[in-house]
């Protein structure tokens, strides 16, 4: 079947040419002067002076042509279903966008169970039908849809587990196990890109060595990687990394980390061998440009507590002094809840003036969101610990925060690392982070032209060629022949202008963005158009 390329005026177009384009192709080499010729979906010739009858000539005017660009770690698995879209991420030079992280994500989930799920949806909870319960019927869903950008699936753990042990904190037993491997060997056979695990999150927190060998084993027969929010960023990092070091080795599968950090100023030092291990087991990572982060406000519990009670009971028993005084010591580091636990105690590592609410469910709280948790208590005359708890109950463990984890010279550091790549980390819903409209151009503005710590071509690999390649992408991240056309088209004044103040602005400076040969950016205009392509991923994880 022909694949057509329409533009914004109606006119039907299949071969386009890019003429005067400052080529970096992705693979890190020199930019170097050429055009580019795309015929339908794919990039047909590279060089210079190209002079084939086209129906289209774009002048790029020296502007600089890269791949598009992969986010390897977005929690967008349902922004395909809303009115928004993925424009922030588009502006951003975005063309593909790999969801189902941090073992969070919408399927595979028995419908039985969706309603309770979604309560504490972590990723965004949109009022949207959910018309799927297994990956293949999430998958068909995203294309009835249509796709803007191109999507790739991976398989969350935690969904899993919460099908199989509901919120239970035991370990699973032989059958459990047997019936793990069987869910994760299906959705791995129905094209998810790997399997993804998020180790503080409940209920996956809960998980113990034999559970997680399992799911590294199946992930191993598919020749499909795992990818690890570990279970501690902080006191424990190390060791967390060591963890999933000899899980992979013993599993003989990928290992890839998450939004590789250091939380707490405390464990700064730890940076230098923490990349050791990455180099010498040879282990992918990926990063947001950003020294704060934002996730579940309810993740600042210890698991100790979580462990001890279901979430619905768990909201009554913080209502008690008991527990109360409990938290209030452990939050303090006055005493350590189970020393053998990991777990990343914000605000003894950051402090509370470092944690700002920025999503809320109830419209009464919706006065403290941008405000620090310091803040908010001193409002109300409480403790941050028993402001916190009170937010916790009234909206049901359904608080989102930012939190400023560690100091910007470790994110330069962890930047430069030649095995990282870009992920932004996306989470949508209540006041965005910065990361959702900002983490590409930022690299390029910030890093890249003003501090001069990677040269162009280094961040477009990172951004591209390399994350391709570590996900087996299979042709995409490239320019050239017989690659898909996804292809951005920038300016020197490419630039985010995304804050905490302002989190939706968009980028700036991006001139045309092409997603599968179709035109999706026009001169700095977005288009409506619907061009991107589900990449699922067969055994040996080629995408199709």
């Amino acid at each position: 079947m022909p694949y057509w390329h329409v533009i914004d005026d109606g006119v039907t177009i299949m071969r386009q040419l890019i003429k005067n384009a400052t080529v970096i192709d992705g693979r890190g080499s020199n930019a170097f002067k050429s055009d580019i010729l795309i015929n339908n979906q794919v990039i047909t010739d590279i060089s210079p002076f190209i002079t084939t009858a086209v129906d289209h000539v774009i002048d790029a005017d020296g502007a600089f042509v890269t791949p598009g660009f992969i986010d390897v770690h977005s929690h967008t698995d349902l922004a395909t279903f809303l009115p928004q879209g993925f424009k922030p991420k588009i502006m951003q030079g975005i063309t593909t966008e790999l969801v189902g992280l941090c073992g969070l994500g919408v399927s595979p989930l028995p419908k039985e169970l969706q309603a309770e799920h979604r309560k504490r949806l972590i990723i965004g909870n949109p009022p949207i039908d959910w018309g799927w319960d297994d990956f293949p019927s999430y998958t068909s869903a995203l294309e009835q849809q249509g796709l803007e950008v191109n999507v790739s699936a991976f398989l969350p753990h935690g969904l899993l587990r919460y099908q199989i042990c509901g919120n239970s904190s035991i370990p699973m037993n032989k059958n459990q196990r047997l019936k793990l491997a069987q869910l994760t060997d299906e959705a791995l056979g129905a094209g998810a890109r790997g399997v993804s695990l998020g180790l503080i999150y409940h209920p996956a927190l809960f998980s113990d060595r034999d559970e997680l060998l399992t799911v590294a084993q199946v992930a191993a027969k598919h020749q499909k990687p795992i990818v690890v929010h570990m279970r501690s960023e902080s006191d424990q990092i190390l060791e967390a990394l060591q963890e999933m070091i000899v899980l992979s080795e013993q599993a003989g599968c990928q290992l890839h980390i998450s939004h590789l950090k250091l939380i707490g100023r405390r464990n700064a030092g730890k940076l230098s061998s923490l990349l050791s291990l990455i180099e010498r087991y040879q282990i992918s990572f990926d990063q947001y440009p950003y020294h704060y982060g934002s996730t579940t406000l309810f993740s600042i519990l210890p698991p100790a507590l979580i462990r001890a009670y279901a979430p619905d009971e768990l909201m009554k028993k913080l209502h008690t002094s008991a527990v109360r005084r409990q938290v209030h010591d452990w939050l303090s580091e006055r005493i350590l809840p189970q020393a053998s636990e990991p777990w990343d105690n914000l605000p003894a590592l950051v402090g509370w003036e470092n944690i700002l609410i920025c999503e809320v469910e109830s419209q009464e709280a919706q006065k403290w969101v941008g405000i620090s948790i310091a803040e908010c208590a001193q409002q109300t005359d409480q403790h941050p610990v028993d402001f916190t708890l009170d937010l916790l109950i009234r909206e049901q463990g359904n608080v989102r925060m930012i939190d400023y984890f560690m100091d910007e010279a470790l994110v330069e550091q962890i930047l430069q690392h030649p095995q990282g790549m870009v992920g932004s980390d996306t989470l949508l819903g209540g006041r965005l982070h910065p990361r959702v409209s900002g983490s590409f151009p930022r690299i390029i503005n910030q890093f890249v032209t003003q501090r001069k710590l990677l040269s162009l071509e280094q961040a477009i690999r990172k951004m591209t060629a390399l994350s391709a390649e570590t996900f087996s992408l299979h042709k995409r991240g490239k320019l050239a022949p017989g690659y898909y056309a996804d292809i951005a088209m920038f300016g020197a004044d490419f630039c985010d202008h995304a804050t905490i103040e302002q989190p939706e602005r968009y980028a700036t400076g991006l001139h045309n963005l092409w997603v599968n040969g179709q035109q999706k950016v026009v001169q700095g205009k977005y288009l409506n158009t619907r061009s991107g392509q589900l990449l699922l991923a067969k055994n040996g994880n080629n995408g199709i």
